[in-house]
């Protein structure tokens, strides 16, 4: 570190205030949604391939979704040279790829190899189609055309892609900058951008919509089922981490640069597969719901949708398959009762109402005194729900006298205790007298 280089040793409130605005931009960032600039995302992604010593990815493909992006990537990890072996979503897929392909494809081999590329596969085509209906109609030479071009492409992006690089991308530009950096910021300083900036972005960002995403996006079936390999650049979900790099340099702290690439990426777009040569990359989310506690939340449709319409439907952060929340007909006790995941029966309870729920189930009393009735609910494959029963101690304006069930931990065995814990204290603290 120079002697004109200064050390900061704790932010004053000037710092502060610039840290709020960086943490509210990346906050925002991360919770992004609408179109996705790919021109500019093209160009960030570029420039982290750069940043660590890497050529330019040569094909660059897009898609819409991180599940989409997912199904590319494992597809062109895997041996599978024939698109009738994936479902209908994962063809979709399949085809999504090699269509942005072939003049990428060109671009790499050269106009004449390629044409003569073509030129076979479409004498390939001429043969199946004639073998197959003893003539040559052209419809079906379009489709056997289109067919063959799409598993050529396939084979050749295995052999191009090479090694996944998302890993490297990060880690050593991230090295890069944090020798630069070295010796600028005290440990106070750093703890203070930490607590202050990271933490909170990454509990919005990374724990309440990035990784639901990865609880969902691995579902996948048939030939594509199997272990899940993370080596992922997660664009806008990047947000927190990328947030302390950009606050440093705007302290006016030099030595960020190699991060500027990713940093640029995790403004544009969505998840990015990196390898060698081949980089696949996703657009950000359309739309992004949350609750009052910024947990993704939807009443009536996806929290979040993707714009091939994959998304995620959830409660008050909570994964929910699609039922739970587009069920058309009224719920029912016995529909919850069939749902075999104990957390989404939770959610169809609160959907149905807890005092819906108690009145047709098998409630057995636990105890009762001048605070409320105690009941209990025994659930299979989950804790039992306990409640209590009370009465409003404000009369209506008809004089009728409002009764609730508040419902309690499984520990409570008296209703006063039970009523005492709604107000955050103990059975013995607890006097009806002054509730408010």
């Amino acid at each position: 570190m120079s002697s004109t280089e200064l050390r900061i040793e704790k932010l004053n409130s000037r710092q502060l205030k610039l840290l709020e605005k960086c943490r509210e931009e990346w906050r925002l960032n991360g919770l992004g949604k609408g179109q996705t600039d790919r021109v500019k995302a093209e160009a960030a992604i570029k420039a982290a391939y750069r940043a660590v010593g890497l050529a330019e990815p040569r094909v660059i493909v897009w898609l819409k979704s991180p599940w989409a992006g997912n199904s590319a990537s494992r597809i062109l990890e895997s041996d599978i040279d024939w698109p009738y072996h994936l479902n209908t979503a994962q063809l979709e897929v399949w085809d999504a790829v090699w269509k942005q392909c072939p003049r990428q494809l060109e671009a790499i081999s050269g106009e004449a190899h390629w044409k003569e590329v073509r030129r076979s596969l479409r004498l390939s085509a001429e043969k199946k189609v004639i073998e197959r209906e003893g003539v040559l109609l052209e419809k079906y030479l379009k489709d056997q055309f289109a067919e063959n071009m799409g598993i050529y492409i396939w084979h050749y992006l295995r052999s191009l892609a090479g090694a996944n690089v998302s890993k490297k991308l990060r880690e050593e530009a991230e090295n890069q900058v944090k020798s630069a950096i070295e010796g600028r910021l005290s440990a106070l300083a750093a703890e203070q951008i930490y607590h202050e900036l990271v933490q909170p972005v990454h509990l919005q960002v990374w724990s309440y919509v990035a990784e639901p995403l990865k609880q969902r996006i691995p579902t996948m079936s048939g030939i594509l089922a199997g272990p899940q390999k993370w080596q992922i650049n997660y664009g806008l979900h990047d947000s927190s981490w990328l947030s302390y790099y950009d606050f440093v340099d705007r302290l006016g702290i030099e030595g960020t640069t190699p991060l500027k690439g990713l940093t640029d990426l995790a403004r544009n777009a969505g998840w990015v597969w990196a390898y060698e040569n081949l980089c696949i990359m996703t657009d950000r989310p359309l739309e992004v719901h949350r609750d009052n506690r910024f947990r993704i939340h939807a009443e009536d449709k996806m929290c979040m949708r993707f714009g091939d319409d994959w998304g995620l439907y959830a409660w008050h952060g909570v994964l929910v398959p699609p039922y739970v929340i587009l069920l058309p007909e009224p719920l029912t006790f016995d529909l919850i009762e069939s749902e075999p995941n104990a957390e989404v029966r939770r959610v169809l309870i609160e959907r149905f109402g807890l005092e819906n729920y108690l009145r047709e189930g098998k409630v057995v009393k636990m105890h009762q005194d001048n605070a409320g009735i105690l009941y209990r609910m025994n659930l299979e494959s989950d804790e039992p729900i306990i409640v209590v029963r009370v009465k409003n101690s404000t009369p209506e304006p008809d004089g009728s006298i409002k009764e609730y069930f508040l419902r309690v931990p499984p520990t409570m065995q008296r209703a006063k205790q039970a009523v005492a814990w709604t107000f955050g204290l103990t059975e013995e603290e607890y006097d009806p007298l002054v509730e408010t």
